[in-house]
């Protein structure tokens, strides 16, 4: 907490994703993994925490690829 790049920032995320720092969204990962050749049946693992967005951003991600799985 006393190290000034672990402050708590206000973050743009139209802006980050513009410059490219932000991971890509559900929807694109499908597209990619789609994109690469990529099976249906092929097990997708969320590592992350809770998805920006929740569970409404997974549809398009949890349609092309019905075997989601978190932690």
């Amino acid at each position: 907490e006393n190290t000034a790049h672990w402050k708590v920032k206000d973050i743009d995320p139209e802006e980050q994703r513009a410059k490219g720092y932000c991971p890509l969204t559900p929807k694109e990962v499908g597209i990619f993994l789609t994109s690469l050749g990529y099976p249906s049946n092929t097990p997708i693992y969320i590592a992350s925490g809770e998805i920006y967005g929740g569970d409404s951003l997974m549809t398009d991600l949890r349609s092309h690829f019905p075997f989601l799985m978190s932690k």
